[in-house]
């Protein structure tokens, strides 16, 4: 067995980013961000910078021991006439260089510039160049339009997360962090990612409804999925394809560190099994000591104590919901399906980007539009959207919200981004006066 507060307490206590290490991260790319924006050469290139990989998937962890964390973020651009692919990383290197802020803090890789704020983190600053079509990194070595689209990973990712309830993005930081704790293994975190992430299906809940119910179910069936995949391949890693340019994401991955991490993980996928099967939760919790380490279930009292009180900011009193304020029981059909999605409104006449694609992530003062796509449901039925924000600074400034608005027949909605918070737009689709599917879009303001 496993209790749910253990794994919440030990997330939020040893493996989460901090928040406050995240506001500063947030902070610290806004002003990149608008120095960029505002520079004399790349100004009139750069409208935005996006969270990419860990940063955009959400998986970053709290450094182990003495070491630092790090966020990827892109730098869209569309092909500037008379620059070589080699370019773009110089011009971006010397575009921080023209600011005192910066100019000690940078340094040039192959295809990105590195900003170093030293003893706790640092931004890896990627141009992200579309040309011809497609959009590519530039390599300054090779001098080489590279096909890359992590855009389309960071959209594939949160379209399994979705599966999961959420519980994917926790099982890759806590196998990030058992990685990082136990160093006794090697892998990159993409293809930790992709390779946990592929195993996610809609077609397992069919046969195994719990497979996805809470963090530790979630994390058995799909270390229990991957080490069936490894058992196949004894000597070098099988193909991880990134969804997005289909290329290997193993291909890096060295024969040896393969073999290492397939011993390792099948023994810790046992662990993994017996924690969930053992009756007893004084022993799992024993057993999942052995694995992540002896915090492992202590400061579960703490957070339960800490959650039984919580702040307005929860449950605000203007809160709406259907079956009480509208009169429309939820009766959620199984066979109906649909997904909502949200768009970022691009400036100066760059392409939208979908939320998923930015991982849900965006800035503050955005426009975003909402709608819903692949739905099964037949007509006729009505759609209500439910905004539902949270955060410190929402809860300030008075503007908690949980409002409910019946769709005009547009299938769509809008919003701006004002607050800080993890939030959400919920779509729900009513027939026969019944609530018989809903799916929802996060939206986090960083």
């Amino acid at each position: 067995m496993s209790q749910s507060s253990d794994f919440k307490a030990f997330l939020a206590d040893k493996v989460n980013l901090n928040q406050t290490r995240l506001n500063l991260l947030s902070q610290r790319v806004t002003a990149i961000e608008n120095h960029l924006t505002s520079d004399e050469v790349l100004g009139e290139h750069v409208t935005e910078l996006i969270p990419q990989g860990s940063f955009a998937h959400g998986t970053i962890i709290k450094p182990v021991g003495s070491k630092e964390f790090d966020a990827d973020v892109l730098v869209p651009m569309h092909e500037v006439d008379g620059w070589a692919a080699s370019d773009y990383v110089q011009k971006l290197y010397e575009a921080f260089g023209r600011s005192t802020t910066y100019k000690t803090m940078r340094s040039r890789n192959k295809r990105c510039v590195t900003i170093d704020y030293a003893g706790d983190f640092h931004v890896d600053v990627v141009p992200f160049v579309s040309r011809d079509g497609s959009t590519f990194v530039t390599n300054r070595s090779t001098g080489m339009f590279e096909v890359a689209a992590p855009d389309d990973f960071t959209e594939w990712l949160e379209g399994k997360n979705r599966i999961t309830n959420g519980n994917l993005v926790k099982v890759v930081r806590l196998l990030k962090y058992l990685r990082d704790h136990k160093t006794r293994y090697a892998i990159p975190s993409v293809t930790l990612t992709a390779a946990l992430a592929w195993h996610v299906s809609e077609n397992v809940k069919v046969f195994n409804p719990d497979a996805y119910k809470n963090v530790a179910n979630t994390l058995r069936t799909l270390s229990d999925a991957l080490v069936v995949q490894l058992a196949s391949y004894p000597n070098s890693a099988p193909f991880i394809a990134d969804p997005g340019t289909s290329r290997n994401l193993a291909d890096r991955w060295q024969d040896d560190n393969y073999r290492t991490f397939r011993t390792r993980f099948t023994s810790y996928a046992e662990t993994i099994g017996k924690a969930c099967d053992e009756p007893d939760d004084s022993e799992a919790a024993k057993i999942w000591r052995n694995l992540f380490g002896d915090d492992f279930g202590r400061a579960a009292e703490t957070v339960v104590l800490a959650s039984a009180t919580p702040s307005k900011s929860v449950v605000p009193a203007s809160e709406r919901f259907l079956d009480r304020d509208f009169n429309l029981p939820e009766a959620l059909d199984s066979a109906y399906r649909f997904r909502t999605v949200g768009w970022v409104v691009a400036r100066k006449g760059f392409r939208d980007g979908s939320l998923p694609q930015r991982g849900n992530r965006v800035g503050k003062h955005r426009s975003l539009k909402f709608k819903i796509e692949n739905s099964n449901i037949p007509e006729p039925y009505d759609l209500y959207w439910k905004i539902r924000n949270y955060g410190e600074e929402a809860e300030n400034a008075g503007s908690l919200r949980g409002d409910i608005h019946k769709d005009s027949g547009t299938r769509r909605w809008a919003e701006t981004t004002l607050y800080i918070g993890r939030h959400y737009v919920e779509a729900m689709i009513v027939k026969g006066g019944v609530c018989v599917a809903k799916s929802r879009q996060d939206v986090i303001v960083i």
